[in-house]
């Protein structure tokens, strides 16, 4: 008896006659891989559709020359982009949880989540992060056929049944 067919016995000693499992597992693996490969999805920022941003969005916010020399003590010195999401929207300007600020010179920061008042008239335009369904569906479709290539490259559903390449041939 090959190796394929003992992997294929059943728990009362019965050789197992449902070739369709092995397959199944795959494509429930690669299911689980697009899902969480779809978590990490690409997001690019596009201008806001409203006036103004809405509490629990992430936006991005482009600083004026002005106000960003009026922020450099709250953000740093030469701030052109500031990054999070808002806590709260007032007459006062727009309060966000800050997550990363980018200068003029391109040099991006990392911050926690700190909570900083961007004044309305230090900011020059809002941008807020979108889903990109095209890029996403693009790379993903990437991933599930770099996948599916190297299944078939290992030898297809040969691989989950013991044998080598291609149908498990005995020793």
């Amino acid at each position: 008896m090959s190796r394929a067919q003992l992997y294929q016995l059943g728990t009362a000693g019965e050789l197992d006659t449902h070739p369709a499992k092995a397959p199944a597992r795959w494509w429930a693996g690669a299911f689980v891989a697009l899902f969480m490969f779809g978590l990490c999805g690409c997001y690019t920022y596009r201008p806001l559709i409203a006036p103004e941003p809405v509490a629990g969005t992430r936006v991005s916010a482009e600083l004026t020359e002005e106000g960003s020399r009026d922020l450099s003590g709250k953000i740093g010195p030469a701030v052109e982009h500031v990054e999070g999401e808002v806590l709260r929207v007032d007459s006062a300007g727009v309060q966000l949880s800050v997550l990363q600020v980018e200068g003029f010179r391109g040099i991006e920061s990392d911050w926690n989540g700190e909570p900083v008042l961007i004044p309305r008239a230090a900011v020059s335009g809002w941008q807020q992060r979108r889903l990109s369904v095209g890029g996403t569906g693009f790379v993903g479709g990437l991933v599930l056929g770099g996948v599916y290539a190297m299944y078939r490259l290992l030898g297809g559903p040969g691989i989950f049944q013991g044998g080598r390449g291609g149908g498990g041939t005995s020793r």
